[in-house]
């Protein structure tokens, strides 16, 4: 996917896409299962990302993209199409500048209200493997 992406662009892509494959299933229309859970823990501990980056990765990163795909949504939706779903967090994301970034921490509590607690309880997750904040 990343043959022909600029350079900045293709490492943004190359440092994001495990974790936001990862998390992508707290905005399904089913509950992650615990092994979904297990696997989000693992991917953000194999990332060193502690809970601070975690948080503005959620917030400003993915909520404003799935929140638009989730309003899309049939009612029995299962999943996203990977490519499809890299892509326009890729967009998303490169495009994030300042005013942006303010923009999306103003209405980010809308932004993540579907999957607020199935965030909480990948946090919980995080904290009972022995991560704590930074």
């Amino acid at each position: 996917m990343n043959d022909h992406l600029a350079p900045d662009v293709a490492a943004l892509l190359e440092r994001r896409q495990d974790v936001w494959l990862a998390l992508s299933p707290l905005w399904l229309e089913r509950d992650p299962r615990e092994a979904d859970y297990q696997h989000m823990a693992e991917v953000v501990e194999a990332q060193g990302i502690g809970f601070r980056e975690l948080e503005q990765l959620y917030r400003l990163e993915m909520a404003p993209v799935l929140v638009r795909e989730q309003v899309g949504m049939t009612p029995n939706f299962k999943g996203f199409d990977d490519s499809r779903l890299l892509s326009r967090l890729l967009q998303h994301t490169h495009r994030l500048s300042r005013g942006r970034r303010l923009f999306w921490l103003l209405f980010s509590g809308l932004a993540t209200m579907p999957s607020r607690h199935r965030y909480g309880n990948l946090i919980e997750i995080l904290y009972l493997r022995g991560n704590t904040p930074e």
